[in-house]
């Protein structure tokens, strides 16, 4: 008998295969792993004030944490979403990104206390997740190849697809059988 092995494996693995090829980033969502039904919400919730970043295992430092948000601000210019280092905007929402650095060590809540290993030579994984107090309301994961520093435009846009993917409303069937495409 076989063993079973777990498709967030194989979508790791095909990942890795992925980001091998080129510089591009890549990003999967994972479903069903909230117990917080605001994911139903999560693009309105995320518009009203302020949203706090917080990054963990940041390998560029102090000047990677502010080409985050740069990153941020920049994929939003509209002003659609707001971000601010740590929850001390006057108008924080009470939501918070937490952007981490490299793959999770065993299972733990990533909104409470996640503990990382460095990235793999030739990848960079960045987990993002979108969290209320210690629930999470989504959850991505982003590969891209090397990033050489903050300045390296790959390292922007994996901030911000990671980013945008937590705020994806992907509304799942009622019916269950998995999301329904976005509208």
């Amino acid at each position: 008998m076989g063993r079973s092995r777990s498709p967030r494996v194989f979508m790791f693995l095909a990942a890795l295969s992925l980001v091998g090829c080129g510089s591009g980033v890549w990003v999967n969502r994972s479903e069903g792993v909230n117990t917080y039904t605001a994911d139903f919400y999560v693009q309105t919730l995320a518009q009203n004030g302020t949203n706090a970043v917080m990054i963990r295992n940041n390998p560029f430092g102090p000047q990677g944490e502010e080409a985050a948000l740069a990153a941020l601000r920049n994929r939003y210019a509209s002003g659609q979403y707001r971000f601010a280092l740590g929850p001390t905007a006057g108008d924080w929402n009470g939501y918070t990104v937490v952007l981490a650095f490299g793959p999770a060590v065993g299972v733990r809540n990533p909104c409470a206390d996640q503990p990382l290993t460095g990235n793999q030579p030739g990848t960079t994984v960045l987990r993002g997740d979108y969290c209320y107090g210690d629930r999470i309301v989504s959850e991505a994961i982003g590969y891209a190849g090397t990033v050489s520093g903050p300045n390296d435009p790959q390292y922007a846009q994996l901030v911000a697809e990671v980013v945008a993917e937590l705020f994806t409303n992907r509304q799942k069937d009622p019916n269950g059988g998995g999301p329904s495409p976005p509208s």
